[in-house]
């Protein structure tokens, strides 16, 4: 992976955390109703789970592509395909009423891991993205750094959002810009499917 693919990957992570849904609400419900440091470790927790599905869709690709080699076209595909669907969803989704509640919350750490790790839907969008961008062969390092990527920016984002929020309004600003995010992140997700979809039928013409 060159530069220009770490860099779309880091962007297409940080689009992905920043669109406001379940996770977010559990971050803020953590910062309004305990304190930062519950909110970090909230955050930090996610991250975690973030980074184990983002590590066994990793694995499961380099694991794929090194030992069925022909395997890689079809799921490259496959995941554009999906990556079209998201775009599709993310497009016409609307702005979501979710507030912050009032709720007793379970530990910080746990609300956090399980918010993100009984999500198994992350590990299918982890598979979908990463495969446009894992190359046949992909070292461990690769592999690692792929996964790795996927936790800091996660966890890198919602430490973020923990230590603005209620000083900048950031949780109305994020619910209020939760349409053009989406959309954002639509756009993303077909730029990387037109790109995949462009390298395979160059090799097949």
């Amino acid at each position: 992976m060159n530069l220009i693919s770490w860099l779309t990957l880091v962007g297409i992570c940080a689009i992905g955390a920043m669109s406001p849904g379940p996770s977010l609400a559990v971050i803020l419900q953590n910062r309004v109703q305990r304190s930062l440091s519950d909110a970090l470790i909230a955050s930090w927790a996610h991250a975690a789970g973030i980074f184990f599905w983002a590590m066994a869709a990793s694995t499961t690709l380099g694991i794929l592509f090194q030992r069925i080699p022909t395997v890689k076209n079809y799921l490259t595909l496959t995941g554009a395909a999906f990556l079209i669907y998201l775009a599709i969803k993310s497009w016409g989704s609307q702005e979501s009423n979710d507030a912050v509640q009032n709720t007793q919350l379970p530990a910080a750490w746990l609300t956090g891991f399980s918010i993100s790790l009984l999500n198994p839907k992350i590990f299918v969008f982890f598979t979908a993205l990463f495969s446009q961008f894992i190359p046949e062969g992909a070292d461990f390092t690769t592999i690692l750094g792929m996964a790795t990527v996927a936790g800091l920016v996660d966890g890198t984002w919602y430490s973020f959002v923990s230590l603005l929020v209620g000083h900048m309004g950031l949780e109305k600003s994020l619910y209020r810009h939760r349409v053009l995010l989406n959309r954002a992140s639509a756009g993303f997700y077909l730029i990387i499917a037109g790109l995949s979809l462009g390298n395979i039928t160059g090799l097949l013409v």
